[in-house]
């Protein structure tokens, strides 16, 4: 193709930039999406396996197999709605939880199945969370590639350097003009914007942009909420749903009853490992500060010596811990026991960490506001623990609590899901042991 100037060459370039920005957006609507789920996990694997029967007739469906067919539309669609509902959380690197939240689905509806009949074939399920697997990745792949989110700021403050770093195209808008492909406007709270203005957000909300002041938006961003000034007003938000913690409290004895079952044999022969390699018992137990402030005895596999003095914290590479302690740290397989602490009702699966008694205490000196984070049930596995991993200098102890604090104050049922998907991430990669 010729050009017959630099400006024609642009052009074409912009036009066919702005091409793949409309195929984006189009591609990134729920409903395509979804559809485009089915079709291609659910609707091709059922084609290909009817036409097979034909030629093969060994193959042929067993009778029952609507209800196969049901539980694969049943887990596509489950997948597609954690994918949706927590891919708009912040820090998700959406390709990471397609396995993850598509295994979640399948296992639900596979043993649903194993409840309701006594043999099922594999094939339409499997094949259902592959092909769904292959379609969200390319979707999200193409979405990666196409560009960046463009976010408006109707603000004269610079954009911090943490924000301009992430891949975020920010546009400054100087005219009340709204400008194109736009996913979110942000703007100062602390000015009072002409009726223009005023008249330029109504239009925006109509086209559904969304609207964030600037610290919410941070918040989104970077799942943390600072506490530094008028914190009256942000100790109201940080309050957590009480029937949501009553149905979480619920939730969790249900589930901790058949895993305990599964993890005995598991904690026994690691308990038995740890006597083997060195003397003491092979449970740990230290008194921890919980739920409203009181202080419980949090149970874990011993994975450090017994005689060898050291701070409460845990060094990188540490010399008190054990050959074994470093595989089960590293894995969390220390943090088993704690099933024990969730049906005494004193931890939860999912929520801030409990800190060592004395630790804490010194955190409640030194951080303003820190026992604030014992508003709900501390958890195996958190919003900081996945983020930051154990920390135990003041410093980091304070940005963890910016992550504790955007945990509560943005405590739901999503974002519990989103950190259960992380946390097998996180036990795969070993992130943030010591």
């Amino acid at each position: 193709m010729n050009f017959t100037t630099f400006h024609d060459f642009e052009q074409q370039i912009g036009n066919g930039r702005e091409k793949q920005q409309k195929m984006a957006a189009f591609l990134r609507s729920n409903r395509v999406t979804f559809t485009g789920a089915l079709l291609f996990a659910v609707v091709l694997p059922e084609a290909v396996q009817q036409s097979a029967s034909r030629i093969w007739p060994s193959i042929a469906c067993p009778p029952g197999r609507e209800l196969e067919l049901f539980a694969s539309v049943f887990a596509i669609t489950l997948a597609h709605v954690l994918l949706r509902k927590i891919g708009i959380l912040p820090l998700v690197e959406r390709k990471t939880l397609i396995v993850p939240a598509m295994a979640v689905s399948l296992g639900l509806c596979l043993a649903a199945l194993l409840l309701a009949v006594h043999h099922v074939q594999l094939f339409h399920l499997v094949a259902s969370a592959i092909l769904g697997s292959a379609w969200y990745y390319t979707i999200y792949s193409f979405d990666e590639r196409v560009g960046l989110r463009r976010i408006g700021v109707v603000s004269a403050r610079p954009i911090e350097p943490k924000l301009a770093a992430m891949p975020i195209e920010w546009v400054r808008i100087a005219r009340p003009k709204i400008h194109k492909d736009l996913v979110a406007i942000a703007y100062d709270d602390d000015i009072t914007y002409t009726p223009e203005w005023e008249s330029l957000f109504s239009r925006a909300v109509m086209r559904k942009i969304h609207f964030y002041d600037l610290a919410q938006l941070r918040e989104k961003l970077t799942g943390r909420v600072r506490i530094a000034a008028r914190p009256e007003l942000v100790f109201g938000q940080l309050l957590p749903s009480q029937p949501y913690l009553r149905i979480k409290w619920a939730v969790d004895v249900f589930v901790a009853l058949p895993v305990l079952c599964l993890v005995l044999p598991v904690i026994a022969l690691v308990a038995l490992a740890i006597r083997l390699e060195s003397p003491g018992p092979a449970i740990y137990r230290q008194k921890r500060v919980g739920y409203q402030g009181r202080v419980f005895t949090c149970y874990k596999l011993r994975s450090m010596r017994n005689d060898v003095a050291g701070p409460l914290y845990t060094n990188e590479r540490d010399p008190r811990i054990t050959r074994i302690g470093h595989v089960i740290r590293k894995y969390r397989i220390d943090e088993l026991p704690q099933i024990f602490n969730i049906l005494k009702g004193e931890m939860s699966w999912i929520g801030p960490r409990p800190e060592a008694l004395r630790l804490a205490r010194a955190y409640e000196r030194a951080i303003p506001h820190y026992a604030y984070r014992h508003t709900v049930r501390p958890g195996i596995t958190g919003w900081a623990a996945i983020h930051q991993g154990n920390v135990a200098l003041t410093d980091a102890a304070a940005e963890k609590l910016e992550y504790d604090f955007y945990y509560l104050k943005y405590f739901s049922i999503w974002l519990d899901a989103l950190i259960v998907l992380m946390t097998v991430r996180t036990v795969l990669t070993g992130f943030g042991s010591r």
